[in-house]
């Protein structure tokens, strides 16, 4: 914040204001960090901790693959010890053990290959979830950058409308000298010049609060500042409305359709309890005298090598398990179906919205230039006392407010773009 000692005139307190509303987000005498909307994307991809952590996520899903071929890589268990013992007649004797066993997976009744593909779904799964939150970041961004630079570009328009109250104001009071007109219009312009005031001072607070909330975003001080464009541009030839969509690759579904892979591959798991385990093992055992009433410890060791058929059965619990997932799967798959109705219900009306106000952008240049003339030719009236104060407020607020509405339907559009651009990313 700076200190500000200003004396002014009533005249002049225009320029005071303009300082004091400037001060509250630190423009005046200060370089805030340089932000372009080019650069939105990698600054979310790097700097975003939302995104960084579904990243970790990612990757962590990456690691649990290769399932199948690390389930025939030989297991094995090895320990040894030293034991102090009495057993019957004997004296106290103290002899050590050790036991080394391996084991190889032969045959899982499918269940291996089950699980590997599983583990893909919920990789093919986690893309998606990872691609919803780095495009929900990145809109969100980018509505705030665009929000950024429509607070920015009417900040200038209720300054320069100030301005031209001041000079509305000066007209007046050398009319009012001349006896050609009353205090009343001086009143006029003073109300007009507070009003002017009060709301550069919301649309400076607003700037503050969205510069706050981009900061957040991209992993910055919460009081940071950013420098930025000041006028939102338009591209009239722009082909963003006439782009299409496979939405089969649509996030959303891509991450149902996997969870619906995921949830029957896991059922299939369930329901296949009745398969038995087939192991070749190996094994060998020193035991000690306690076990092995044997006097010589190469007496005491046994060798083994052989193979394990295995049954389990848990009272049909597996199987209706598995049964919950396969219904989970076929709800899924249901989502799936419904989220691509609505996506490409939703892909539509956007387009429709972005074509709506890309015409409209073009009746509002056209009423921008209308007013401007009509304010000229008011302002000039009022020179020549054919107009009074109220019609060259009416007039000056009307210019204003078609600049202002012309700027919110270019952020607008702009914001539908992002929007859609964010429907049609189907890669991180």
């Amino acid at each position: 914040m700076l200190n500000l000692f200003i004396r002014y005139s009533q005249r002049r307190s225009m320029r005071a204001v303009v300082l004091i509303v400037l001060s509250l987000y630190g423009q005046v005498g200060h370089t805030g960090m340089q932000l372009e909307y080019e650069n939105l994307e990698n600054l979310i991809r790097t700097k975003n901790k939302n995104v960084a952590a579904t990243n970790f996520e990612l990757s962590g899903v990456d690691k649990r693959l290769g399932f199948l071929r690390r389930s025939f890589i030989p297991t094995g268990e090895a320990w040894v010890g030293q034991e102090k013992f009495e057993t019957g007649p004997y004296e106290s004797m103290n002899e050590p053990l050790y036991s080394l066993r391996a084991n190889i997976n032969l045959y899982r009744g499918g269940r291996d290959a089950l699980e590997e593909t599983a583990r893909t779904a919920q990789k093919r799964g986690m893309e998606a979830r990872a691609l919803q939150v780095f495009q929900g970041e990145l809109f969100e961004v980018r509505a705030l950058y665009w929000d950024l630079v429509f607070f920015k570009e009417i900040e200038g328009l209720y300054t320069n409308a100030l301005k031209q109250n001041e000079n509305n104001l000066s007209k007046a009071l050398r009319r009012i000298n001349s006896g050609l007109a009353t205090k009343v219009d001086k009143l006029e312009f003073e109300i007009s010049e507070t009003q002017l005031k009060q709301d550069l001072a919301r649309i400076a607070v607003s700037i503050s609060i969205t510069q706050r909330k981009i900061a957040a975003l991209l992993g910055h001080e919460p009081e940071t500042q950013f420098d930025t464009i000041v006028l939102i541009p338009h591209d009239h030839n722009d082909t963003t409305p006439s782009q299409t969509m496979d939405f089969n690759l649509f996030r959303d579904v891509q991450l149902e359709l996997a969870n619906k892979v995921d949830f029957e591959a896991q059922g299939k798991i369930l329901k296949r309890w009745w398969t038995p385990k087939v192991d070749l093992y190996a094994e060998t055992i020193l035991y000690n005298f306690r076990e092995r009433s044997f006097y010589t410890q190469n007496d005491q060791i046994d060798n083994a090598l052989g193979i394990r058929l295995t049954f389990n059965f848990d009272g049909f619990q597996a199987q209706y398990d598995g049964e919950a997932m396969i219904a989970k799967s076929h709800a899924a798959q249901f989502r799936a179906e419904q989220t691509k109705i609505e996506a490409e219900a939703d892909f539509n009306t956007a387009k429709q919205e972005l074509i709506l106000i890309h015409d409209l952008i073009h009746e509002g240049e056209k009423n921008v230039e209308k007013g401007a003339q009509y304010l000229s030719q008011t302002q000039e009236e009022y020179s020549r006392g054919v107009k009074n104060s109220p019609d060259v407020l009416s007039a000056t607020f009307k210019q204003l407010e078609f600049k202002k509405r012309f700027a919110e339907l270019r952020r607008d559009y702009a914001i539908a773009k992002a929007q859609l651009q964010s429907i049609l990313a189907s890669e991180l």
